[in-house]
């Protein structure tokens, strides 16, 4: 089996490194010295016992390959699915396999422009890895894979799941696959934004209680958003679901924090963004996301600003 991962950034990297360990892998990349880096290097993995783990790993530069893969992973920022999608269709054939474990909502949409529904896997992942340098990452938390199919009629998950787990992977699969992406949404669309906004780790969100009210404003409108859409959460259970992640990894950092850091566009539009514009389909009033997506998008523009 031929599988491919598009987007060789850090959980590109580590779901392509432990898929090698029984398949054949190709990580691709727009960005020219990763994919140099992992071709002259492998990708080295430092796992949270702080021991390093070290994989032979193949890629190529996004756009560059014509051979169909069996299964294509993707894991490019969410802002990034269509125009990656467009230009890696000789990696997608007739019976490839698209799943995408990436961060927002509305990714499976962007895919099912150029993919069957029905070959088309969701799934959300509770494994973090961040980047440490060319062809380098650090995994710094792990858990189950949640996949689902956005065809109801499909049992690709299931094919997929078995992939996954023939590789270690710990996997569910799930009937409700839409309730799943919207509490990954929720913690995605609080902790993940606010803090980037705050310049914060993760346990701050709790520990500081305008931080935390601040949260449960974002949460509680997106659970008002989910419920128009079709699905039904608890407000305070979706709010508690979010404090348990604070308190499991309080040391460490949200991806749009490190977005922040390292001067790089967010996928502010992708999560809060994808919230306010689903809420104006239903006439749902989303004011404090509204305002964090402008707030992102105003740290966004500071990049550039160079003082005279």
């Amino acid at each position: 089996m031929k599988i491919a991962v598009l987007g060789a950034g850090a959980m590109g990297c580590l779901y392509g490194c432990y898929l090698s360990k029984k398949y054949d892998v190709l990580l691709v990349d727009t960005y020219a010295p990763q994919v140099e880096a992992i071709n002259a290097k492998g990708v080295t993995i430092t796992e949270m016992d702080g021991t390093d783990h070290h994989y032979a790993m193949k890629a190529a530069l996004s756009g560059t390959c014509s051979e169909p893969a069996d299964l294509l992973v993707v894991f490019v920022k969410s802002t990034a699915t269509y125009a990656a999608i467009e230009a890696n269709q000789g990696l997608i054939g007739p019976d490839t396999l698209v799943m995408t474990l990436q961060n927002g909502a509305g990714n499976d949409r962007d895919i099912a422009h150029f993919v069957p529904k029905e070959n088309i896997v969701i799934g959300t992942s509770k494994h973090n890895s961040v980047g440490a340098g060319p062809a380098a990452c650090r995994h710094t938390g792990s858990g189950e894979t949640t996949l689902g199919t956005m065809a109801k009629d499909s049992d690709k998950d299931r094919k997929v799941a078995a992939i996954l787990e023939d590789c270690g992977f710990e996997v569910t699969v799930s009937d409700d696959i839409q309730r799943i992406i919207w509490s990954k949404l929720f913690v995605n669309m609080s902790i993940n934004t606010l803090s980037a906004l705050l310049e914060c780790r993760i346990g701050y969100m709790i520990e500081n209680k305008y931080a935390w009210d601040f949260a449960r404003r974002i949460i509680y409108e997106g659970v008002m958003v989910a419920e128009a859409d079709g699905t039904y959460f608890d407000r305070r259970e979706a709010l508690e679901s979010v404090r348990k992640v604070c308190e499991a990894v309080p040391n460490g950092y949200a991806s749009m924090y490190q977005d922040r850091k390292n001067r790089r566009k967010t996928e502010i539009d992708k999560i809060n963004g994808a919230v306010v514009e689903q809420a104006k389909l239903y006439g749902v009033p989303t004011p404090y996301n509204s305002l964090v997506v402008d707030l992102i998008h105003a740290v966004e523009g500071t990049y550039d600003d160079k003082p005279e």
